[in-house]
């Protein structure tokens, strides 16, 4: 059996999100041929191990606990190092105390958790835009999904839309504003830059962020210096775009096959808010709120799949402009590529990529072939990450000292 190590938690404000999308995949992962160890890194970038991380009430319990208290889980690290096959086990002693019997000679099994294959399933910063994706090419093991340039391109939404629209995908115009713009000068040529989009309203989005966080819809130069501070709280960039009155949302998820990029069905989220803006609690709590079962992440979101309502022609298009961008950023494993329809003009736009979708998007295959379980998409991603790792092993980084002889 080979040893998977599910990478989930990290530093970002989808963190409870990854926590979700994580302990679905550990129940759907085929036991059968791999052994998981569940690896949370915390909100202050701290990894841990432990059979208490099973448990869904533990997350909040730990961080909300006092100091001194008992630790239920081990702590661990991971060594940009090549050939070491693992996380370097902290124990009582601690983790530096093991790295340095490590590197002083003792032997592999009693200091390193082995592992074969990362599967990283982190939203956001620190996790979905090529961090831990650099960090796992440095181990020289296997990681499913997107690499390093496709999942740091496809972070940044100013970045994939000039891509999509290099590739002939249509988008919405957009301006971006940088923090240190803001914070330094009079915001009045900003706004009066920003107003050249359209007429009111608009839409602000963080630039590098997912889950509807810090998304606003402004019908005036207040609201928008209010949208504009609320997205600086947790992210330096802005992207401010013209907003699309008769809206609708349609995703689709693309993954490979045989090395060509293929899509799912198309769905439609529905939004509950008045705004008009998918929010935070439409995709995660659903529609009776805190009071319901627990949430299944994305899987938890009112949606029509498949809508029989949708023209087979915009059906259409979403899949292959998904696929056009997919392929455009280089992307593997599962992404989801969410686009916006205008009603009134009968038109679509790319929107954004997410190269890490929440719950993994196994909603949307299963819809497309109810014959290909969660179980099955796993270990799909599994497969194609240790292909491409035996392809890249075969690459020679060496070319001798020359220079400096």
């Amino acid at each position: 059996m080979k040893n998977v190590a599910i990478v989930y938690g990290g530093r970002s404000v989808e963190h409870e999100i990854s926590v979700i999308t994580a302990l679905e995949a550990a129940q759907a992962i085929d036991t059968t041929q791999y052994r998981v160890t569940l690896v949370y890194i915390d909100l202050h970038g701290r990894w841990w191990t432990g059979e208490k991380l099973k448990d869904r009430a533990f997350y909040a319990a730990f961080h909300g606990r006092t100091e001194g208290a008992k630790l239920e889980v081990e702590e661990v690290t991971l060594l940009p190092t090549p050939g070491i096959g693992g996380l370097v086990r902290g124990s009582k002693e601690g983790v530096l105390a093991s790295v340095a019997r490590l590197f002083g000679g003792a032997p592999k099994k009693d200091v390193v958790l082995p592992v074969d294959v990362w599967m990283p399933l982190l939203h956001g910063t620190y996790g979905e835009d090529g961090c831990i994706q650099g960090l796992f090419e440095l181990t020289e093991l296997p990681y499913t999904g997107a690499p390093v340039r496709a999942a740091a391109v496809g972070m940044s939404k100013p970045t994939t839309k000039a891509l999509a629209a290099q590739r002939g995908v249509p988008v919405l115009p957009w301006e971006v504003v940088e923090q240190h713009q803001w914070s330094t000068k009079d915001p009045t040529p900003v706004i009066e830059r920003l107003t050249t989009l359209g007429p009111w309203p608009l839409f602000v989005k963080p630039a590098n962020l997912g889950s509807s966080v810090g998304v606003a819809k402004v019908d005036d130069a207040p609201g928008l210096i209010a949208a504009l501070v609320k997205v600086f709280q947790h992210d330096t960039q802005a992207i401010v775009e013209p907003c699309v009155v008769d809206l609708s949302e349609i995703n689709v998820s693309v993954r490979r096959e045989g090395g060509a990029p293929v899509a799912s069905v198309v769905e439609m989220p529905v939004r509950r808010s008045k705004s008009g803006v998918l929010t935070y609690e439409d995709k995660y709590v659903g529609p009776g709120g805190k009071k319901k079962a627990p949430s299944a992440g994305m899987a938890t979101m009112a949606r029509v799949t498949d809508p029989p309502e949708l023209p087979a022609e915009f059906k259409a298009a979403a899949r292959a402009y998904a696929c056009t961008v997919y392929d455009a950023l280089g992307c593997q494993g599962v992404s989801r590529i969410d686009f916006i329809l205008d009603g009134a003009k009968g038109a679509l736009y790319f929107n954004e990529i997410n190269t890490l979708p929440g719950s993994v998007a196994h909603y949307l295959w299963s819809a497309s072939s109810p014959s290909l379980t969660y179980t099955e998409l796993l270990t799909a991603m599994l497969d194609e990450a240790e292909a491409r790792r035996a392809s890249e092993r075969r690459i020679s980084r060496e070319f001798g000292f020359k220079a400096l002889k």
